[in-house]
C-alpha cells in the first residue's frame, strides 16, 4: 500500500484562545478527491490554511502534517519554515482560496500571474509562456493564449475561478487543496469547476476539498470526513457515509441536505 500524498495527525487549530479544530486525523491518497464536511464556522477553512502554512494573523497550528516530497524524505508542513514552506507551496502543494479575488491581483494580467509562479520555481524564462497556457487549456478556458493578456477583473467569476485553479495546478503539485471554491458560482460553472478538481485526481493527485455541501461530496468526492467539534466524526468511502451515516451528526447533515442515500 502506497504511503498517503498527506498524513495528517492530532492537528490543533486554536484562534483566540479556543481550540477550533482539536485533533483531526486525516490521510489524503493519491488519485482520490476527499471532501471534508462541517458546518460553518466548524473550521474547515482554518484546517485547510494550516496545512497549506497559511493561517490567518493570531491562529497557531500543532500535531504534524507529513507530506510525501517525492524525493524520500518527507516533511511535516507544521514543523516546517517559512522559507522551506513557500519552496513547497506551488510545486508540491496547490492551494485555491474560496474567492478568486483574493489570490488575483487586479492590477496584473492573468499571464503575469503564471509567469510570476512559474519562474519562482525555476521554469525558464522561454519555457513559461507555452506552461501556462497549457494550465488555462486544461483548466477549461476557451482561447487561453488571448486570456493571458487579460486582468482579473475583466474576468467572469466562473473563469476567475478557473484560472486561480490553474495558477495552482501549473506546476502539477501531487496535492491540491481546494476551500470552498464552488460557494459563489452558479450551478453551470460549479459543475465545471468541480470536474476540473475530479480530473486532478483522475491524474493521481491527491485533492482535499473544504465544503459545507453534502451534495458536492457526494457527486464528486471519492471520500468524506465529517468534522465536528473539532475532529472527525466519520470517515470513510462518499457513497457510504452518505447512504448509511453511523455517527448522529453525519445522519442529522445528509437529513438536512434532503440527498438521502443517493450520489
Amino acid at each position: 500500500m502506497s504511503p498517503p500524498v498527506l498524513d495528517v495527525r492530532g492537528l490543533v487549530v486554536a484562534a483566540g484562545g479556543r481550540r477550533v479544530v482539536d485533533g483531526l486525523d486525516l490521510r489524503l491518497a493519491a488519485g482520490e478527491v476527499t471532501a471534508l464536511v462541517g458546518r460553518s464556522g466548524s473550521g474547515k477553512s482554518l484546517t485547510a490554511r494550516a496545512l497549506a502554512g497559511l493561517p490567518p494573523e493570531g491562529v497557531r497550528a500543532a500535531g504534524s502534517a507529513v507530506l510525501d516530497t517525492g524525493d524520500g524524505r518527507p516533511r511535516d508542513l507544521l514543523a516546517l519554515p517559512e522559507p522551506e514552506l513557500r519552496r513547497l507551496r506551488g510545486r508540491r502543494i496547490g492551494y485555491v482560496l474560496q474567492e478568486a479575488g483574493a489570490s488575483l491581483n487586479p492590477t496584473v494580467t492573468v499571464g503575469v500571474h503564471l509567469r510570476e509562479t512559474l519562474r519562482a520555481h525555476g521554469t525558464p524564462r522561454s519555457g513559461w509562456r507555452a506552461r501556462a497556457v497549457d494550465a488555462l487549456r486544461r483548466a477549461g478556458l476557451p482561447a487561453p493564449e488571448e486570456l493571458l493578456a487579460a486582468r482579473p477583473f475583466e474576468l467572469s467569476g466562473g473563469q476567475a475561478q478557473r484560472v486561480a485553479i490553474a495558477l495552482a495546478c501549473v506546476l502539477d503539485p501531487p496535492l491540491l487543496i481546494a476551500d470552498e471554491v464552488t460557494s459563489a458560482l452558479d450551478p453551470v460553472a460549479q459543475a465545471r469547476v468541480l470536474d476540473l478538481l475530479r480530473a486532478r485526481a483522475g491524474a493521481g493527485g491527491a485533492v482535499l476539498v473544504i465544503t459545507h455541501d453534502l451534495a458536492v461530496a457526494g457527486r464528486w468526492a471519492d471520500r468524506v470526513a465529517v468534522l465536528d467539534g473539532g475532529r472527525i466524526a466519520e470517515e470513510g468511502p462518499a457513497a457510504a457515509v452518505l447512504a448509511r451515516p453511523r455517527h448522529p451528526f453525519t445522519a442529522a447533515l445528509v437529513r438536512a441536505s434532503g440527498i438521502g442515500g443517493s450520489r
